[in-house]
């Protein structure tokens, strides 16, 4: 009988962490499936209160990915995002945005 007691305490143990891994699949495909889906706005050209208010009234986080010079865009507007405007995706996501720096500088004189 002392033979036996491992082996069922092992047994045991297997059961118990396959419930729990089962358990925790169930929940991150339920939260992953929850969420409502909405189509990404178009902020390009919008200032960057603008496009985070905007995206928030979506669901949508902004995340500034990178701010570049550029003759388009006047400063601190929006000159790219992704995903692109009309994308459909679940709130809580992020839009990625390029940030103008303005028109680039005038070469120095020599």
């Amino acid at each position: 009988m002392a033979a036996k007691l491992p082996i069922v305490r092992r047994l045991l143990t297997v059961l118990l962490l396959g419930a729990v891994f089962l358990l925790s699949s169930g929940l991150v495909l339920y939260f992953a499936l929850r969420g409502r889906t909405v189509q990404v706005p178009n902020i390009v050209g919008k200032a960057e209160a603008d496009a985070t208010d905007e995206l928030e009234d979506y669901g949508l986080r902004i995340a500034v990915r990178n701010r570049a010079h550029s003759e388009q865009y006047s400063a601190n507007t929006v000159s790219e995002q992704v995903p692109a405007p009309g994308t459909v995706v679940k709130t809580g996501q992020q839009v990625r945005v390029t940030l103008s720096l303005g028109a680039p500088p005038a070469p120095a004189r020599k």
